[in-house]
């Protein structure tokens, strides 16, 4: 689901894969729940603004320096069903990784399994604990702050039950151009543009392949 639930149709994009509008339920279908959903979204999109100026804050910048790359930005909430597996399998989507863009702010259910890997190598657990949200960096952040912000690597564990999670992955705009910091040499990296990062990460998931060319079809 995408800030098309927040901010309205206008930042929705049908041409354009990274911008389709979010398909939901019918109100009749699950009175309330569009509101509901749209609540959490704001919510949670106010939270990492919040971590994300603290960052800014802590890399001795303008707390406000990475506001206006997220404005009606290519933020998404996800539901995921974790079906049950045996105890210390790995699922697939669950399989070490860390994110690509910014900050995940992660709700858990109940149910443990989740692990996240320390400096030392070890794995940790991440317990679910009621009225707390789990922060992954992710490799976008690590990259624009010159390695100083880690990018959180983490897997998921069966525990012989389902699992459900709600995941909320900051990111960009598509137009945002990532850059080195005024604090960090002009030539760390090679400034790019946000969705060609993000395009280029997606279309490399085995369920995306043969869509490669697709967003520069449409945006011719």
């Amino acid at each position: 689901m995408g800030g098309d639930i927040v901010h309205g149709a206008a930042i929705a994009a049908s041409d354009d894969p990274l911008r389709e509008p979010t398909p939901l339920p019918e109100e009749e279908d699950l009175p309330g729940w569009r509101v509901a959903v749209a609540a959490y979204y704001q919510t949670m999109e106010h939270v990492a603004g919040i971590l994300m100026r603290s960052l800014a804050r802590s890399l001795g910048l303008a707390e406000g320096y990475f506001d206006g790359s997220f404005h009606h930005g290519l933020s998404t909430l996800r539901l995921i069903r974790y079906p049950p597996r045996e105890a210390r399998e790995f699922h697939l989507v669950g399989a070490p990784h860390t994110d690509s863009g910014f900050l995940t702010l992660l709700a858990q259910d109940g149910v443990g399994g989740l692990q996240a890997r320390s400096r030392d190598g070890q794995w940790i657990d991440v317990p679910p604990l009621e009225g707390t949200l789990a922060v992954n960096f992710g490799q976008v952040l690590e990259q624009w702050s010159a390695g100083r912000i880690r990018a959180t690597e983490h897997r998921v564990l069966g525990s012989g039950v389902e699992r459900y999670s709600i995941p909320f992955f900051y990111e960009a705009r598509a137009d945002a151009i990532i850059a080195p910091l005024p604090t960090d040499p002009p030539d760390a990296f090679a400034p790019f543009a946000y969705g060609d990062f993000l395009w280029k990460r997606i279309t490399s998931f085995v369920e995306f392949r043969g869509m490669d060319n697709e967003r520069l079809k449409t945006s011719r």
